[in-house]
């Protein structure tokens, strides 16, 4: 895979046809304009989170459906698919990997539940990840990374042991805990049961902007940790919200290219734009991230 690739959420399911062609036309644009390959494309459910959602939840066009829409659109997009496995009976999720495969889907990011203690009905994480990789030997599986939970460079591990190729971390805004993950990781790897050819997963780091503090809240609802002097900094002003969001950002990759390059990691950086109307500011982040790789 590619370096960088660009998350897009699906349209919600009342939009016209017309207006979904509109919105695949506009990915589309963006990813020739930057030359970018993949779209990673999330399962949108209406999650159950503490506090109040700072966004009405709109339900979404399926993302299996929206690819077929991008396919006609854009032919060389190649589509990531996430799939909550949790969430379904085992048959119905075998059922739904066939099915895109025999559609020409070969990356998938597999994810869990957000409710950790549920008896969900379906695969863990895991399970999934080896069964896709045991049943399709082409196909590319990924999952999801969370560099402030407890623990993650064990999970990553894990993950990998399951069949795991890579991971997309995330939405960040600050890199401590992006390094030490990635440092325990580099001594875990070596010590685990896995073959002494398995090589450093792909890791795409999750970047995104934000025009208002409502876009910020509604990140810190889905998950984003961001930390109180950042947040603070963000809060300040509304009107200056998407500067200094921006402004954040370059840090971030600052540090990150600064990391890697004495630490000899490879990462990529996967750009979101998470509210629909942040699009053109998700293709900003990409312009910045994608001059700073050909410097």
């Amino acid at each position: 895979m590619d370096r960088v690739i660009f998350e897009i959420i699906t349209p919600p399911e009342t939009w016209a046809p017309q207006k979904v062609d509109e919105w695949a036309q506009r990915i589309c644009d963006i990813l020739k304009r930057h030359s970018l390959r993949y779209l990673n494309i999330p399962e949108v459910v209406n999650e159950t989170r503490d506090g109040d959602r700072r966004v009405r939840y709109i339900p979404k066009m399926d993302n299996v459906s929206f690819a077929k829409v991008l396919a006609r659109t854009c032919p060389g997009a190649v589509p990531v698919l996430n799939k909550i496995s949790v969430r379904i009976p085992r048959p119905e999720f075998e059922a739904w990997v066939q099915k895109v495969y025999e559609q020409g889907v070969r990356h998938f990011v597999i994810v869990g539940g957000e409710l950790p203690d549920y008896p969900y009905p379906g695969y863990t994480v895991s399970e999934a990840a080896s069964l896709i990789k045991r049943s399709f030997k082409d196909a590319k599986v990924g999952g999801i990374t969370i560099f402030t939970r407890p623990h993650e460079a064990e999970r990553i591990a894990a993950k990998i042991e399951a069949g795991m190729d890579f991971f997309v971390s995330q939405i960040i805004f600050e890199t401590a805990n992006l390094k030490h993950v990635l440092i325990e990781l580099d001594k875990i790897l070596p010590q685990s049961s896995l073959d002494a050819q398995a090589r450093f997963p792909d890791i795409y780091v999750s970047l995104a902007p934000a025009a208002r503090i409502r876009d910020i809240e509604f990140m810190m609802w889905l998950g984003v940790e961001i930390p109180s002097a950042i947040l603070a900094y963000l809060a300040k002003d509304d009107e200056e919200v998407e500067e200094r969001t921006f402004e954040i950002n370059m840090r971030v990759q600052e540090e990150i290219f600064e990391f890697i390059s004495k630490k000899g990691y490879r990462l990529g950086f996967n750009v979101e734009h998470v509210i629909y109307t942040n699009l053109g500011l998700s293709e900003r982040l990409v312009d910045e991230i994608t001059e700073r790789m050909g410097r």
